[in-house]
């Protein structure tokens, strides 16, 4: 089975922003991260026709980045500099957490279209696009006490719509792990329903 050009369109539009992000938090030069992100779609392109289970997508798309990442540090010349080998280990034995972590936020999205606009545009800017809460409040005329109000406001009631949707399991950390689904119309609305 060949990959088509539109199959790889479609896994950038999906994957490229959240990719990106991944990539920065572990290569703090953008440059690099593009560079890898860039390598991390040569490889898709090559091996998407290999992939048997596309549940299983998203997980092998993760395991591709983070190996990008590990080849990124063992080239001679940025590994001692950059990374030392203890965090290298870490990072190659990153689990499903990460994934986990994702398809939550893939969920949060269309949740928050149930909350009140003023909570939805808090959490909306501070949580997805990354917007630093003292920004947050100077475009909305707000004070910053007043915003993060808000934001952890708004963090709450997505929370219990999540929980009214999942029973999630954490780690230590609070990253998700595991997640049951308990309605399945709402996890339809947010894409977990299989």
């Amino acid at each position: 089975m060949a990959t088509s050009a539109g199959d790889v369109n479609l896994v950038w539009q999906t994957f490229h922003q959240r990719l990106r992000g991944f990539i920065l938090q572990r290569v703090h030069n953008p440059a690099d991260a593009d560079d890898i992100l860039q390598e991390v779609f040569v490889r898709i392109y090559q091996h998407l026709a290999t992939v048997q289970d596309t549940d299983r997508l998203q997980s092998w798309i993760f395991q591709i980045t983070r190996n990008a990442i590990v080849d990124y540090y063992r080239k001679a010349s940025r590994q001692p500099a950059l990374m030392p080998e203890a965090a290298l280990a870490t990072l190659m034995m990153e689990d499903d957490s990460v994934v986990f972590n994702q398809q939550m936020a893939d969920c949060l999205r269309p949740l928050l279209e149930y909350l009140p606009r003023p909570y939805r545009e808090a959490v909306q800017l501070a949580e997805l696009d990354g917007m630093p809460q003292g920004a947050i409040a100077q475009a909305l005329g707000m004070s910053v006490s007043g915003i993060k109000s808000r934001v952890q406001r708004g963090r709450q009631k997505l929370k219990a719509l999540l929980q009214t949707c999942c029973q999630l399991e954490l780690d230590g950390q609070g990253n998700v792990i595991d997640y049951e689904m308990k309605d399945l119309s709402l996890c339809r609305s947010c894409g977990l329903a299989k």
